[in-house]
């Protein structure tokens, strides 16, 4: 469960969900649990985005305080700036990749997902297509036909 105030173990933890998620989404059982899914991972991704953002600022905030083991506070200070310019590139970065799950949720969203329907990946779309056709044509034309007693041309 999330503390709300430990950082490292929030951070611990969501590290762990994510492996888990990575895990799970190898295959997916349910393919309406996909709209669910990625729902959830543009809020993890905003939540994430936001956590980026706080951590370049205190960085920057908390700059002055900043010395290497060494005791360099120069260099420290450097290094406190560095570390929060690249989290806010990071941020800003993260927002692409939040707006593109948002894109790929709101397309997910307009599946209808149907169990026989589509073709499987060991049927090659032609034989898909054959299949489709004669199912919508009972009574198909007898051998050595062409399209052209039908009256259709290329």
């Amino acid at each position: 469960m999330p503390t709300f105030e430990d950082s490292s173990r929030d951070a611990d933890e969501l590290a762990e969900a994510a492996r888990g998620l990575a895990y799970a989404t190898r295959q997916v059982e349910t393919p309406e649990d996909t709209y669910e899914v990625l729902g959830s991972l543009h809020l993890t991704l905003s939540r994430i985005q936001q956590g980026l953002q706080q951590l370049a600022a205190w960085h920057d905030r908390h700059s002055s305080f900043a010395a290497t083991d060494d005791g360099d506070w120069a260099a420290g200070h450097d290094h406190a700036v560095k570390a929060s310019g690249w989290l806010s590139i990071a941020a800003a970065s993260t927002e692409q990749v939040v707006q593109l799950v948002m894109k790929a949720h709101s397309e997910n969203g307009r599946i209808a997902w149907q169990p026989e329907a589509a073709p499987t990946r060991s049927v090659g779309l032609a034989e898909a297509l054959v299949e489709r056709e004669a199912a919508l044509d009972p009574d198909p034309p007898a051998s050595g036909h062409t399209n052209q007693s039908r009256g259709l041309s290329r």
